[in-house]
């Protein structure tokens, strides 16, 4: 993001973090371990119980249906409570809810239904926790780091979460499948542990002046009319939507694209799922270094541009080392458009609306996603017996890349570079007169 701001901290790069940022990371890189493991092992589990697209689908959906849900009430939570005391609550039931499941597959009684209830419960969970986690790293890191913490945060994440947890996963599954959502139980009361390890005050901003705390509806649509009415953001969330419509289509009916048209195993799936992981890596290690020396609404077209020709290659020219190159391609362009987005959000918006503005966003952003995922299982269910399977599961990658290729030309609109500094700096303006 190239700003005055990147220019006044010549130094930001090589200074602290800081012991809060941490164990904030560590807790992450555990959580997302366990996530990596749950990425290949749920929908394995499922479609060992079903070949049926709609079933293996239906998982899926119960598993970004709670972003729809209850990620507005979330940031209301977020913007009235301890925002650390909020993850340790969301985190220990996440965990809680893994046992069960855990037990479950153990005894043999853990069927689609099960499974759809417990992704359920796992995914409310999932949306305090990660929406709160966003509203913590601006208490635990100067502004001016952002950028640096957000991409050491995915390069973290995504070791921990496809490097690790994928591969890992598929060792699991071939060990025990109880063996594999035991240990994202696991792995997710440890990072409760390192949370509760983090010191000082989370709790969120006062409200402006003598104005006491409204209520909880009021404070919920103090947050989405604050988003709605920035125009910035408020393209942001509507092209994230779409995005993410394309793309959870891609990744529900992946395992079974991987399974019929690519020809692999359990193993070779969770290798395959390092290939995105790899490009995140590398561009959370280098995206820092760039996002100040390209225009961030050049950048934000290009990274949509490749995406969609990324989604219809794979369609066309099916073949795993075609999948592994391109969505290594993908990995790289979604931490850009990450990094890049989260810390434009972190600035822009008042600490005392974070929490809410955030869920807002991705309430619009994310809340496409299961549609997405159903929409994945419609079309392949309805195509298999005019077209075959191969046809039919590769025909969801086709209308993804469609979409992004739509999403090119709003984003080359709305989402310009001159609308994003103007955006940065009202937002230093209105900080600087609230200090004043």
């Amino acid at each position: 993001m190239a700003t005055e701001e990147h220019t006044a901290h010549p130094r930001s790069a090589r200074e602290p973090l800081g012991p809060g940022y941490w164990r904030l990371l560590s807790a992450s890189a555990l959580g997302n371990l366990g996530d990596g493991i749950a990425l290949v092992a749920l929908p394995w589990y499922a479609s060992t119980l079903t070949d049926d697209p709609l079933a293996v689908s239906a998982v899926g959906v119960a598993t970004r249906l709670p972003w729809l849900l209850f990620a507005l009430l979330a940031g209301v939570a977020g913007d009235r409570v301890d925002r650390r005391r909020l993850m340790v609550l969301s985190g220990s039931g996440k965990a809680l809810v893994l046992a069960a499941l855990t037990a479950l597959v153990a005894l043999d009684v853990a069927g689609i239904p099960v499974v759809v209830a417990a992704a359920l419960l796992v995914g409310v969970c999932e949306v305090f926790f990660d929406n709160t986690a966003q509203t913590l790293l601006p208490a635990v890191v100067p502004r001016e780091r952002l950028e640096r913490a957000n991409g050491t945060l995915w390069s973290v994440e995504e070791i921990a979460g496809r490097f690790v947890g994928a591969p890992a996963a598929g060792l699991l599954i071939a060990l025990s499948m109880p063996l594999a959502f035991g240990a994202q139980s696991a792995l997710m009361a440890c990072a409760v542990l390192f949370l509760l390890s983090l010191r000082g005050d989370f709790r969120p901003g006062p409200p402006a002046g003598d104005v006491p705390r409204a209520s909880v509806r009021d404070m919920l649509v103090e947050g989405v009319r604050w988003l709605w009415g920035h125009r910035l953001l408020r393209a942001l969330a509507v092209i994230l939507a779409l995005s993410n419509l394309a793309a959870s289509m891609n990744g529900v009916i992946l395992v079974l694209f991987a399974q019929d048209v690519l020809g692999l195993g359990s193993r070779g799936y969770g290798l395959l799922l390092t290939a995105v992981a790899a490009g995140m890596v590398v561009g959370a290690q280098v995206v820092p270094w760039l996002i100040p020396r390209f225009p961030p609404g050049a950048t934000l077209t290009v990274v949509l541009a490749v995406q969609a020709a990324a989604y219809t290659a794979v369609a066309v020219v099916p073949g795993i080392a075609v999948f592994a190159v391109l969505w290594m391609l993908v990995g790289f362009s979604t931490v850009w458009w990450n990094v890049l987005t989260v810390s434009l959000r972190q600035r822009i918006i008042p600490d005392r609306l974070l929490s809410r503005v955030l869920s807002a966003y991705r309430t619009i952003g994310w809340g496409t996603a299961p549609v997405g995922m159903a929409l994945a299982g419609v079309i392949a269910s309805g195509l298999e017996p005019a077209l075959g399977r191969a046809a039919a599961l590769s025909a969801p990658f086709l209308v993804a890349g469609g979409i992004s290729a739509v999403l090119v030309l709003f984003s080359a609109r709305y989402l310009t570079t001159a609308r994003i500094r103007a955006a940065l700096a009202e937002a230093e303006g209105d900080r600087a007169d609230r200090g004043a």
